[in-house]
């Protein structure tokens, strides 16, 4: 990493990390190391991070809490910006806005104690809402986008823009988001719920069904696949004959074979070994191509 560059973090107060191991932020475990982690905790450290990155030509990859994302072993060259410290909560009326790096499950847990209910089918699905929000995250008919009322977010070059709700804009596991834009804030448009103690025993229920089902057995970093429509990349995978196939540290979940998880040991080239391997299995008998869900940072073919 460039000495001027290190000063010039240094001088903005920025919270950096040199040579970083992102195996210990992943929630799976694996994957190489960054040049340089920075971790901003405002809008105003972050677009001065984004400011010295552009004019030392350094290049930037925006993450939150490694929840969804596989990390090439062979790391990120550049700055590593996390957003997870980027956090707040403000409620007025029906709306809650919530910053990047607030986690999921606590905002629905605000939600809840502010009498406002919605988002109690996503209750367990970890993550930051930064992520979910840029992955249209979602669990038991319900998604991000079906109390999304609007995101503010800064792009590459600096400019701070909003993104309103707009009725195409969202769809399966997809936002209007793209690489170049960092999610600040999310606001949610929720419904008015004097009753609290059924929408936290709704929102318990979900988060328990999703233990039962052994998403929490094993490190994992969720769903690999999307549904195909109509279809469940999980039924297909275990119709294949996949579930709880191991290879090397890798092992597609007995308790859910979308789930690929790390059975000890595992290297991030381990996991994405075994995604082509379950991609084929499935392709062959069922002739229908399954699509990654979780994002890929570095190489890996």
């Amino acid at each position: 990493m460039d000495a001027a560059l290190v000063k010039s973090l240094q001088d903005q107060g920025l919270d950096f990390e040199l040579d970083k191991d992102l195996s210990t932020m992943s929630s799976l475990g694996t994957g190489g190391r960054a040049e340089c982690l920075a971790t901003p905790h405002h809008i105003g450290q972050l677009a001065a991070l984004l400011d010295l990155a552009d004019g030392h030509g350094i290049p930037v990859t925006v993450v939150g809490s490694l929840t969804n994302t596989l990390v090439s072993d062979d790391g990120i060259r550049g700055i590593v910006l996390s957003t997870r410290s980027i956090r707040g909560i403000v409620i007025k009326g029906d709306l809650l806005t919530a910053y990047a790096g607030e986690k999921l499950d606590e905002v629905i847990n605000r939600a809840i104690g502010h009498n406002l209910s919605g988002l109690e089918e996503l209750g367990g699905i970890p993550g930051t809402v930064g992520g979910a929000t840029f992955g249209n995250a979602g669990a038991n008919g319900k998604d991000i986008s079906t109390y999304f009322f609007y995101s503010d977010y800064i792009t590459k070059d600096g400019r701070i823009r909003r993104m309103p709700s707009y009725s195409d804009a969202f769809s399966y596991r997809h936002s209007p988001f793209t690489d170049d834009d960092i999610i600040l804030s999310t606001a949610f448009r929720l419904i008015p719920n004097r009753d609290t103690a059924e929408s936290r025993k709704r929102k318990e229920h979900f988060k328990q069904m999703r233990m039962e089902k052994g998403q929490f057995k094993y490190p994992s970093i969720g769903s690999i696949f999307r549904n195909p429509p109509l279809l469940s990349a999980g039924r297909l995978i275990d119709e294949a004959g996949l579930k709880g196939f191991v290879h090397k540290g890798a092992m597609v979940s007995p308790y859910h074979a979308n789930f690929i998880v790390n059975a000890g040991g595992a290297t991030s080239r381990d996991i994405w070994e075994l995604s082509q391997i379950v991609m084929t299995a499935v392709e062959r008998k069922f002739n229908i191509t399954l699509e990654y869900e979780i994002r890929m940072l570095g190489k890996f073919d």
